[in-house]
């Protein structure tokens, strides 16, 4: 069995592994020609793992933010379609609320709760994983390199580190998917196919807001045209999504309270300014979309830096630091250093995703001034290695100064 590494890869580890591996070709072949067929099978593995990790997790879980959600998308299956954003605590799209609704309607149908509950959240799990396997191959073919390992690596991440069972706990898988889907719509910008890339933003509209932060990554071709159809789509599937509810229905979402931590950034600013709640919300989603913009427009090397740059700087600026909301800035960073081939990406990528459970890990175990302290240290460092290792030399130079021109 041959085990592909990027460029530069070698090490102790792989020619160890490659060792055993000669032997146990010889001495037990059916077991070699066995591990063979799991390994070019990373998506059977990791999505079968997510799916019980999942449900697992689920079938403990009856209530929280999955149960509000479930029972708020059944509603939607009758006459309360258009109102149900009259609960004001329903801060997720219609499109997540409605296909949630539906499955939860049909799996009703068996008389079973717990069977409702562990067969979606299995659901979600291997969406999510299939969603972002996708994405690692689409990069990994991008840059000419492996697709296997790569898939592995994201995959059990994801899977087995905490981060599927943290999203499906609380009830949020659509966070790490919305962040695949900004990195997806990346990719198609630069593929040029911008009807596709304004769908996947649509659509990451449609499960939650903050999917407008990532709108930036239509800068990326710097053509006009495909900015403009990248965003009109975008913009089209939005209102489709959300325009019924609008005008015909009854949405009291912005009357929500969300109670700034006065330790985070923007706490800081609303206590200086006087800004309220969604005040400070809009300047947060004002300046991770800009900062998304700016990491667009500079020419970076991969098509995910400035998706990761913005989650990162939302993040960062978040009144809020719930335990899943790190996912989709984990499971974006990931696949762009498992899809790098910058030297000093690849010789630390495979440490810091054995230590990423550690993230998921902290907020049980240290004191809440302490997990925000290192949670905001982790996302400077992160930017930090965005800027110094996804753009060419004269790109970092030039990263804060005005672009010259740009192509027609």
């Amino acid at each position: 069995m041959t085990i592909s590494t990027a460029p530069g890869e070698t090490g102790r580890l792989v020619r160890w592994t490659h060792r055993e591996l000669d032997a146990l070709a010889v001495s037990r072949p059916r077991v070699e020609a066995l591990l063979r067929q799991v390994w070019q099978r990373p998506g059977a593995v990791t999505l079968s793992l997510a799916a019980v990790t999942a449900a697992g997790f689920a079938a403990v879980v009856p209530g929280g933010d999955a149960g509000l959600f479930r029972e708020a998308g059944t509603g939607m299956m009758g006459h309360g379609f258009l109102q149900v954003f009259s609960d004001g605590t329903l801060q997720i799209g219609p499109l997540y609320l409605a296909t949630v609704g539906a499955l939860a309607w049909v799996l009703n149908l068996g008389g079973s709760p717990l069977l409702t509950r562990t067969v979606l959240a299995a659901a979600q799990a291997a969406l999510l994983l299939w969603c972002a396997l996708a994405l690692v191959r689409r990069c990994a073919r991008r840059e000419g390199l492996p697709e296997v390992g790569p898939q592995w690596a994201v995959g059990l991440m994801l899977a087995i580190g905490g981060f599927v069972a943290e999203a499906i706990g609380n009830g949020h898988p659509e966070e790490i998917l919305v962040g695949l889907l900004l990195a997806h719509a990346a990719l198609w910008v630069t593929e040029g196919r911008p009807a596709l890339a304004g769908l996947a933003l649509g659509l990451g509209g449609g499960l939650k807001q903050w999917a407008a932060f990532g709108g930036g990554v239509v800068l990326l071709r710097r053509r006009w045209r495909d900015v403009l159809v990248a965003a009109g789509v975008a913009l089209l599937v939005v209102a489709a999504l959300y325009g019924p509810f609008l005008l015909w229905g009854t949405v009291h979402t912005y009357d929500f309270r969300w109670g700034i931590d006065q330790r985070s950034l923007l706490g800081r600013v609303g206590a200086s300014w006087g800004l309220s709640d969604w005040g400070l919300r809009i300047l947060q989603g004002g300046l991770a979309g800009l900062a998304g913009c700016v990491a667009a427009w500079r020419r970076p090397r991969s098509p995910l830096t400035p998706v990761a740059v913005a989650v990162a700087v939302r993040l960062l600026l978040d009144p809020l630091r719930l335990t899943y909301y790190s996912g989709p800035l984990v499971a974006v960073l990931a696949t762009w250093a498992w899809t790098s081939r910058h030297p000093v990406v690849v010789r630390w990528r495979a440490p810091l995703t054995l230590l990423s459970p550690i993230m998921v890990l902290a907020p049980y175990l240290l004191p809440p001034d302490a997990t925000w302290a290192a949670g905001s240290v982790l996302l400077v460092a992160a930017l930090a290695s965005l800027a110094g290792a996804g753009y060419p030399r004269r790109a970092r130079r030039s990263l804060l100064r005005p672009a010259v021109g740009a192509d027609s």
